[in-house]
């Protein structure tokens, strides 16, 4: 199985599905096998068109009929699914494999609107895929090929790790968890960088990254589990000890962190239902 060999439909080209566009590309996937539907092609996308020769539509109503698509990759915001789903888009996507990252749609939504494909996946990842260091899920319909499950499994290691569940409920924790982490490492940087320029580090924010950085590269390169590296780090009697001992008191920062992230699961799941 090599998706190298299938034809590729992109409906939605913003940052996710630029991700795909440029992963697609990197990892020598022919120009000619990528599709693009985009209503409003962005900067970037213009260029890489140009450069490329990727072809990009519209709409579904100019895409060349005659095309024979394997995989459609759904990458627009969840209010724009309904009008996505044409009977022209049916009609060419009813032998595909569906591979939808719209956050908040069931499968038996795209079921109902794909007019009973049977190949559909959900999969959720999060910002870093941009980089080829996506962290996602992805989950199957039981109808889905064990053939079309290799395709997207594939697809989505493309633009970083994936892991297969078993349960779509999965999703909204994944979403809460790891969809919103970055925004968490950010703040973090932000909180850390603004109190060292307070006490006078003139390039704060580079040296916050790079210890940030640098020390998921050393977790990396040693294989140590990261509380084996924490306790290298805190000297008996030492500054690390005494700023460890102020987040760990009652276990609060852990409590803290556990109710932040348990509230972005609640609302991943009333967005789910709504």
């Amino acid at each position: 199985m090599n998706i190298k060999n299938d034809n590729i439909l992109i409906i939605g080209a913003g940052n996710m599905g630029y991700a795909f566009i440029s992963a697609l590309i990197e990892n020598k996937v022919s120009p000619k096998k990528i599709y693009v539907i985009e209503k409003k092609p962005s900067a970037r996308l213009k260029k890489i068109h140009k450069l490329k020769k990727i072809k990009i539509f519209n709409t579904i109503n100019k895409f060349e009929m005659n095309i024979k698509i394997s995989i459609a990759i759904l990458t627009i915001k969840p209010n724009q699914l309904d009008d996505v789903f044409s009977d022209e888009l049916n009609n060419k996507i009813k032998n595909s494999l569906i591979i939808s990252i719209v956050a908040g749609k069931t499968h038996s939504t795209l079921k109902k609107l794909s007019k009973g494909n049977k190949n559909i996946a959900r999969a959720m990842t999060n910002t870093p895929a941009a980089v080829g260091w996506g962290t996602s899920i992805i989950y199957f319909a039981k109808t889905t090929t064990s053939a079309n499950k290799k395709r997207a499994m594939q697809l989505m290691s493309l633009i970083g790790q994936v892991e297969e569940v078993k349960s779509e409920k999965s999703i909204d924790t994944f979403t809460g968890l790891f969809g919103s982490g970055p925004a968490y490492l950010y703040l973090l940087i932000e909180i850390w960088s603004n109190y060292a320029k307070k006490n006078g580090f003139k390039y704060a924010e580079q040296m916050t990254v790079q210890t940030i950085l640098g020390s998921i590269l050393l977790l990396l390169n040693t294989q140590e589990k990261p509380e084996s590296l924490r306790k290298r780090v805190t000297s008996k009697g030492g500054t690390t000890e005494a700023a460890l001992m102020e987040l760990n008191n009652n276990q609060k920062f852990q409590k803290l962190f556990e109710k932040a992230i348990s509230k972005a699961i609640k609302k991943a799941t009333t967005l789910s239902k709504s």
